[in-house]
């Protein structure tokens, strides 16, 4: 996906969803770059590559390497609760799991989404009944669509920073 930890220039070949190609393309400028659909398979040096989606921003992928039947997936972010930003999470059959896992540890344990977001328009309709502004600080690509997704629009003006903008528009372009 094209998080900038992941995401970057110098490569000769890029692989991605066709979902996350624009947004790619916009982050890394022009690149060779191949786009597959969610579970459509090719070949390179004899193994079957393929993505499927991960759930964690618009294009993010695990990707599914079989070679002489055996199946390794390796995904960097993922996310298993679903947001209506991207395709949800997609658990692949594998003899073999990679994945990073800086939240991995049981200590980790995630508010369901949407008790988030009533916390913050509850927030955000006391700010606006006492004539307060509400500003929200969030990474410009995935966690501000995420929050755009999920405030109530009916409570007030949401204005964008332009460094989001320009994604929320290829976000429109896909679909979302």
């Amino acid at each position: 996906h094209a998080h900038a930890d992941h995401a970057r220039t110098g490569h000769g070949h890029y692989l991605a969803t066709a979902d996350g190609a624009g947004i790619l393309r916009a982050r890394l400028g022009e690149i060779r770059l191949d786009a597959l659909r969610y579970g459509e398979s090719i070949t390179h040096n004899g193994v079957a590559l393929s993505l499927h989606p991960a759930g964690h921003v618009l294009g993010s992928a695990q990707l599914r390497m079989e070679y002489r039947g055996e199946v390794w997936v390796a995904s960097g972010d993922y996310k298993l609760e679903q947001d209506g930003t991207c395709a949800p999470f997609e658990s692949v059959r594998c003899d073999t799991f990679i994945t990073e896992s800086t939240f991995g540890m049981p200590i980790y344990r995630w508010q369901p989404q949407a008790e988030i977001f009533d916390d913050i328009n509850a927030w955000w309709r006391r700010n606006a009944d006492e004539g307060r502004t509400s500003v929200l600080f969030c990474y410009a690509f995935g966690k501000a669509q995420r929050i755009l997704h999920g405030l109530d629009p009916t409570i007030g003006s949401i204005v964008c920073h332009g460094a989001v903008t320009p994604l929320n528009a290829l976000y429109r372009e896909a679909g979302v």
